[in-house]
């Protein structure tokens, strides 16, 4: 068993970079930015306010060196690792293309630097499990970024159906929007991953999965259905798709359990049951309008201080779901796969 180096509760600041300074590094960037300032919520709990005033942004890095024009006087990197050699930060954030999140997270496990990695964290279990056991080697934390955990939708729904009982029989997901040109990852990798993750954080894990229907333009996946079931029962599907017409970004999901009907609208922050409109709010634990970003990353940094408080604090995202949704992602994007060779 490896000790476990958290950053001392006694620290004088607490010192995070950022890989990739493209539109998530620049949302983190302003979000840590926030929390410096002393912009909380009063639902932050274990004392972590005191903490994230402390916060310094020690260094930016991004191979286009145009990204990195508007961050002021901060430490401006092209090379990763001469950043973490030159900055020594407590945490890194990964914001760079999926491609490149496995190299980059162990350049900075194996400096004991706890990793903050945008969704998807890599995209396969052998990828996965790597991480995972260079930071148990290590000793630090390690996380991925998945913003819609911290939707007030999605917190509203997980409270209240996570162990409803019956469990729900059936739910659907839809995510659509035009085709992002900033975006390389294929739809699986880029939005599937979102609902993916969703479904298991509302119902478990995953026990099977099934390819309804693909829809390629140029040889590639532009629109999919997949089939979920759950070990609980629980089956649903989720639709993704880049073809639409309109600008708008539609992000929704239905579920049925026990009679009632679940409706909630994650771009517009709203939940309906039955027709009737609830507030997303728990107490104590989210507002109904937040900012997902702050959220997520005061989690992890709170996740990552040596302070018994906030180590009695559960994230919204274990590890074992992280784990669970690439193995997922990796089964069904090799389904997408043999399905596009067969057209």
């Amino acid at each position: 068993m490896h000790k476990l180096h958290l950053i001392p509760s006694d620290a004088a600041d607490i010192r995070i970079a950022i890989a990739g300074m493209g539109k998530m590094g620049n949302f983190h960037f302003t979000a840590l930015k926030q929390l410096a300032a002393g912009e909380h919520e009063d639902y932050y709990k274990g004392g972590i306010s005191e903490y994230l005033t402390k916060i310094r942004i020690v260094g930016v890095c991004d191979t286009d060196s145009s990204r990195l024009e508007g961050c002021g006087g901060i430490s401006r990197f092209a090379s990763i690792e001469e950043m973490l050699d030159t900055t020594s930060p407590h945490i890194l954030i990964v914001s760079t293309p999926t491609q490149t999140h496995r190299q980059i997270a162990l350049t900075a496990i194996e400096r004991g630097i706890h990793t903050f990695v945008e969704k998807p964290i890599v995209t396969s279990v052998a990828d996965m499990n790597e991480l995972l056991n260079a930071a148990q080697k290590s000793g630090i934390r390690i996380m991925s970024g998945h913003i819609e955990r911290y939707n007030p939708v999605s917190i509203k729904i997980r409270s209240a159906l996570r162990n409803a009982d019956p469990p729900a029989q059936e739910y659907f997901f839809c995510r659509t929007q035009r085709h992002p040109s900033r975006i390389t990852d294929d739809i699986v990798i880029d939005k599937v991953i979102h609902d993916l993750d969703l479904a298991i954080c509302f119902f478990g894990n995953v026990i099977k999965a099934q390819i309804a229907d693909i829809k390629m333009v140029q040889g590639k996946a532009y629109e999919v259905r997949i089939l979920l079931e759950h070990r609980q029962g629980t089956k649903g599907s989720c639709f993704v798709s880049w073809l639409t017409d309109t600008d708008a970004k539609k992000r929704e999901v239905e579920i049925f359990q026990a009679g009632r009907k679940w409706k909630g609208d994650f771009v517009a922050k709203r939940l309906w049951v039955d027709e009737l409109e609830i507030k997303c709010e728990v107490d104590g634990m989210i507002k109904p309008v937040n900012n997902q970003i702050k959220d997520e990353l005061v989690d992890f940094i709170a996740f990552c201080i040596d302070s018994v408080p906030l180590q009695g604090i559960i994230p919204l995202l274990s590890i074992d779901e992280i784990a669970e949704s690439a193995k997922w992602l990796e089964n069904i994007s090799n389904m997408v796969l043999k399905d596009i060779a067969k057209i």
